[in-house]
């Protein structure tokens, strides 16, 4: 492929929690731009497991390309040739996380050929020098980058704020629930302390719509929040889930169990989930991230207001499981 293809739209981590739904809107919305537009019609998937589940489904959708490469393989020329003009990025959070992002963001610098950029970032009373949660401090250097000089005139980029997702937060709760329902569910939030959760699909949404607009300058260099629709509290979560089960269930309020399972089981080192441990103490337990903190921008509620409620969520991850 030369750099005569056709523009295209890049998706990093594009089999992730938000990169999949990045490509599903993108598709749609695409399909649904007037032949008379002279806009990015192609849609890069990168991933680093073309074989994974989700990528075949993505592979199946109008105006995407499944792309099997790792993040550190993609350099200028590479951008070049395949005349990529947009881009998604989302990375893991991950101890690599800041080499491997802000390497990209050098390349799409180096490139001169991104047009606009939207990544997506973290919770935004994470995102300062000195907090406890080592993503945060990844995310405020990253964002620090943008905002310099050296970058912010060459390339157009929006950030993405999201509140904590509700996935990540309640499905390692129900899975360990659901290998013993005769146990209380281990719940890592407070009983009373409300949280907007986000779904992951309504921050793609919001990056696809993005994406997608003939015209995003109105957006460059603009940082946004994204939060769920309603606050919850760990009680409304168990209220959900015995009115899905159709059963009353004992439950473990501010239980760190499950998050150091989780930990464990994604080999993180002690010193780097204890840094996730001690700032999400302070964030889940004190209302930190309720609405009235944390609350979505207006230029999200126009674009593609998030509409997931927790109890979707919920029911999605009880889906299929069998009555008591």
């Amino acid at each position: 492929m030369s750099s005569s293809s056709p523009s295209c739209i890049l998706v990093i981590g594009a089999t992730g929690n938000t990169g999949s739904s990045v490509v599903k809107h993108l598709s749609d919305l695409i399909t649904l731009l007037p032949s008379t537009i002279d806009q990015p019609r192609h849609i890069i998937a990168l991933t680093r497991n073309a074989k994974k589940p989700t990528a075949i489904e993505l592979s199946k959708l109008d105006h995407v390309e499944v792309q099997e490469l790792d993040l550190s393989s993609v350099d200028s020329s590479w951008l070049i040739a395949k005349n990529v003009v947009r881009v998604y990025v989302a990375t893991p959070n991950q101890t690599s996380q800041f080499v491997d992002e802000s390497q990209f963001l050098l390349v799409c610098k180096e490139a001169k050929t991104i047009q606009y950029l939207v990544k997506l970032s973290t919770n935004p009373h994470f995102i300062t020098a000195d907090h406890p949660i080592y993503y945060g401090r990844i995310h405020w250097a990253l964002e620090r980058m943008l905002e310099e000089k050296e970058f912010k005139e060459q390339v157009n980029w929006t950030i993405l704020r999201a509140n904590v997702f509700a996935t990540g937060l309640l499905s390692p709760s129900i899975e360990m629930w659901k290998k013993d329902k005769d146990k209380p569910m281990a719940l890592l939030l407070d009983e009373h302390s409300p949280l907007a959760l986000v779904h992951p699909a309504d921050v793609g949404a919001v990056a696809a719509k993005l994406l997608s607009l003939t015209d995003p300058s109105p957006h460059f260099h603009k940082t946004y929040t994204i939060s769920g629709p309603e606050d919850v509290t760990g009680k409304d979560i168990i209220s959900y889930v015995e009115e899905i089960v159709q059963k009353k269930i004992d439950v473990e309020y501010k239980n760190e169990k499950v998050f150091k399972t989780v930990m464990e089981s994604d080999k993180y080192p002690e010193n780097v989930w204890k840094s996730m441990e001690k700032g999400h103490k302070k964030n889940l337990w004190t209302g930190q991230s309720r609405l009235a903190n944390t609350k979505t921008s207006d230029e999200v509620v126009r674009l593609a207001a998030p509409h997931s409620t927790v109890k979707q969520t919920i029911q999605h991850a009880l889906q299929g499981y069998l009555s008591f």
